[in-house]
């Protein structure tokens, strides 16, 4: 296997013999063009329990694909066309390129005008989240706090790439405080993490984990069997390797990256669940549409009713005024960093 700028040999088994085998099979393919290895492998950022990102380039205009797959490891394929390349992640780097023609677009881009993009891409987010929690948080509290948690996914994200850092979807919590530390900013960590109810909602990972472990075996199947949700559900028919690989670690690293995957992981799921009855956007009133629900989805629902009253509904106002808050602070540091926003 040609290597690019990345020495396999150094991964600890088994990724080492996972990429290997996978690259091996992907090479004998008459579609393929090029192959990369993005995400904390990628990065040398490893941790016990990363995944393995595998970007396989196809000849041809074929739209984005991603598989997920559970072996010994998590592996995830992410399939573009040659022509389909402005999603590839921001740090792909090339492991099979015979034609060069991945490494000469990946030079073309710059990490700076990637993180840009998904700096104003995460600015609309956040605010569009924020003004649905300031426009129900009278008269509904929690669906409030909801949307402040929503907000907070892609404020979190905006936060380490406003330091120059790379962000991390399962150790979002752990990658900031490292991020605020940089910059000295352990002020704005401790603000973050109060959206996620911590430091009390840490006294209760075991519970969370329950909740999550749980939820997953009663609604993985109905998700599967209606082929509507992320491509982790619809791809593997129950959440037991998917929940051994990707969660349990998570949870054993870090609690406090555990408390907020859950936080994020239910509202994300209930975005499909309202697509089976007809509603194509997140609602301000998250549990309005609840009487429409029945079997395994309003499991679903009620399991996050009870995930959300650990965090007093008292406290939603001053938390949605955080958020706010940390925004226009998020904005602030991402302009200095980055001149264009």
């Amino acid at each position: 296997m040609r290597i690019y700028s990345l020495n396999v040999r150094n991964l600890p088994s088994p990724y080492r013999e996972v990429l290997e085998r996978e690259v091996e099979k992907l090479k004998k393919r008459d579609d393929i063009l090029a192959i990369g290895l993005a995400g904390s492998v990628s990065r040398g950022d490893f941790w016990h329990g990363a995944d393995l990102d595998i970007e396989v380039v196809l000849k041809g205009d074929m739209p984005k694909n991603v598989v997920n797959t559970e072996q010994e490891i998590s592996v995830d394929f992410g399939y573009f066309g040659e022509s389909q390349l402005e999603d590839l992640p921001h740090d792909t780097r090339p492991i099979y390129d015979p034609t060069h023609f991945l490494t000469k677009t990946l030079r073309r881009r710059t990490k700076r005008q990637l993180w840009q993009k998904m700096i104003q891409r995460n600015t609309t987010s956040i605010e569009r989240y924020l003004q649905k929690a300031r426009s129900v948080l009278r008269s509904d509290p929690y669906s409030a706090l909801c949307h402040i948690q929503n907000g907070g996914a892609e404020l979190g994200s905006n936060l380490v790439l406003a330091t120059g850092t790379a962000p991390s979807v399962r150790r979002t919590i752990s990658k900031l405080e490292a991020a605020m530390s940089k910059i000295r900013r352990s002020d704005l960590f401790e603000e973050y993490v109060s959206l996620y109810g911590m430091p009390e909602t840490l006294e209760k990972t075991d519970f969370l984990c329950e909740q999550l472990k749980q939820g997953y075996r009663e609604v993985w199947s109905y998700m599967n069997e209606k082929a509507v949700g992320p491509a982790y559900m619809v791809q593997q028919p129950n959440s037991e390797a998917w929940f051994r690989n990707r969660i349990q670690p998570v949870f054993e690293h870090d609690k406090r990256d555990l408390v907020w995957i859950v936080l994020i992981e239910y509202p994300f799921i209930l975005r499909f669940i309202f697509n089976t009855i007809g509603i194509d956007d997140f609602p301000e009133r998250v549990f309005e549409p609840y009487m429409n629900l029945s079997g395994p989805p309003t499991c679903w629902v009620d399991r996050y009713r009870r995930i959300l009253n650990l965090v007093p509904k008292s406290s939603v106002p001053d938390l949605l005024s955080t958020a706010e808050q940390l925004n226009a602070k998020a904005k602030r540091l991402a302009g200095k960093k980055y001149s264009a926003i």
